[in-house]
């Protein structure tokens, strides 16, 4: 996943900070479906969205909305997760098949119910509105990256990793871009509940009936979400527990059910602890920062990796490399952060910002050959395609309000602290004994779409390494 690659490319240290990210966006990500669980489970026993939470006037507004069902849901969920990891996979294979069916059934009953006025004030917010919209929205993708976590459990993960991400992530896409449309097409949107947004617009456009189908489909499918996620979750805090970045004991897997069950408890007693006390907002928001920041890393790795090897390539180019990056990222940061602070649309700042990244872009494809080329499958169109993908997840991040970067802020200190204090000395003790440096070309031929299990290094196998 996001933490191997980041690792080799841009070493330990930024790879741990996105491991971090990436382990909050998972906790944070289960948290808010769990949330969602219970506003689906209330419609479908006829009640409100909230009728089902408990709310404690003396603690803050943002956590005083307690929700029980959420955590029962996220206990059965590590049940599930921990007992066997084909189990799970038979279980979201007939609940998928279910939801599918649940979708096809809302786009086409909602579009017998459309009415096209409900379009006629298109963007209500204007362009701030979609773009802050656009930044929450990544909250909806950060279940992709956890199909590269279990390339250790898949046959042929060289061929069948690329087809999973990318083939479900436009297959995704285009079911989310659907059922936008019916929803605004069914309901006047200041009307849509934000809660159980579907199973309110059937019932507000006379199918009171259908609210209940959407309802049993919207709980088995985040019901996949959330076991999707536990087992991707665990996977990548084994991944990071083997490096001993954090602690080992975290990588252990069962002799019997062949799942990290140290692993999986941990994380979804985090994931239960926060669903029971923090608002659906606030886990949108923050869960976007950390989708965002982890993506914006693995675009610079994927322009360091094929324009940078060590010990090849030259001075020359690693200083361009290492300007035009610098540039990228500043012209970026400069264009989001007007886009945050200025009221209005003014475009000037925008003229000096973007020829700058332009050009910056241009000076690597033009000035800097490639130094490495994908040997199975790669992004094209690089370097343009990760620096636009840099320069738009910078910008998404200026649309998001200031108390999520606070939390955000926090968050990444306590990963700091940890990780100057223990997991630096751990991880580096673990590298000189396990002689890291002599299985490095076992490395490098696993990223070439070798088995694992078959690499090996001056003697040392990576399953003995790791």
């Amino acid at each position: 996943g996001s933490f191997a690659y980041l690792r080799v490319e841009l070493g330990d240290f930024i790879a741990y900070i996105a491991a971090g990210n990436i382990l909050l966006e998972y906790v944070i990500g289960g948290a808010a479906v769990a949330r969602s669980w219970t506003s689906y489970f209330a419609t479908l026993c006829n009640h409100d969205s909230d009728d089902f939470v408990i709310i404690v006037h003396s603690m803050p507004d943002d956590y005083s909305k307690l929700d029980p069902i959420a955590v029962v849901v996220v206990c059965v969920i590590c049940v599930l997760a921990v007992l066997s990891t084909k189990g799970s996979s038979r279980f979201n294979y007939i609940a998928s098949i279910i939801h599918v069916i649940v979708i096809l059934f809302i786009i086409i009953a909602g579009f017998t119910k459309a009415d096209t006025k409900n379009y006629s004030n298109f963007a209500p917010f204007g362009v701030r509105g979609i773009f802050k919209s656009s930044a929450v929205l990544f909250f909806a993708y950060v279940g992709f990256d956890a199909v590269s976590t279990m390339a250790e459990e898949t046959k042929n993960p060289g061929r069948d990793i690329p087809i999973g991400l990318v083939g479900s992530m436009a297959i995704t896409t285009a079911a989310y871009c659907l059922l936008s449309v019916v929803l605004c097409l069914m309901q006047p949107y200041p009307k849509i509940d934000k809660d159980a947004p579907f199973s309110v617009a059937f019932e507000a456009v006379g199918m009171s009936w259908a609210k209940y189908v959407v309802a049993a489909g919207a709980l088995k499918g985040m019901t996949t979400v959330l076991l999707v996620g536990a087992v991707g979750q665990a996977r990548y805090l084994t991944h990071i527990a083997r490096t001993h970045m954090l602690p080992p004991w975290l990588a252990q897997i069962h002799p019997k059910t062949g799942t990290p069950i140290n692993a999986t408890i941990v994380m979804l007693i985090a994931t239960a602890i926060v669903a029971f006390f923090t608002d659906l907002k606030i886990l949108a928001d923050l869960l976007s920062i950390s989708t965002l920041f982890i993506f914006l890393l693995v675009a610079l790795a994927l322009i360091v990796r094929r324009y940078y090897v060590s010990g090849e390539t030259s001075t020359t180019d690693r200083i361009i490399l290492i300007t035009c990056l610098i540039l990228i990222l500043g012209s970026s940061i400069a264009t989001a952060t007007y886009w945050g602070v200025s009221e209005n649309n003014d475009w000037v700042a925008y003229v000096i910002t973007m020829p700058i990244w332009f050009l910056a872009t241009a000076g690597i494809a033009v000035f800097i050959p490639q130094a490495r080329k994908p040997k199975v499958w790669g992004v094209p169109l690089v370097p343009w395609l990760p620096s636009l993908s840099i320069a738009i997840n910078i910008f998404l991040l200026g649309s998001i309000n200031g108390a999520s970067f606070k939390r955000f802020g926090i968050w990444t200190c306590v990963l700091l602290l940890y990780y100057f204090f223990f997991g630096l000395h751990a991880s580096y003790d673990t590298a000189k004994e396990l002689g890291e440096n002599r299985i490095g070309d076992g490395w490098k031929r696993v990223e070439e779409g070798q088995s694992v299990s078959t690499v090996t290094a001056s003697g040392v196998s990576l399953d003995e390494a790791k």
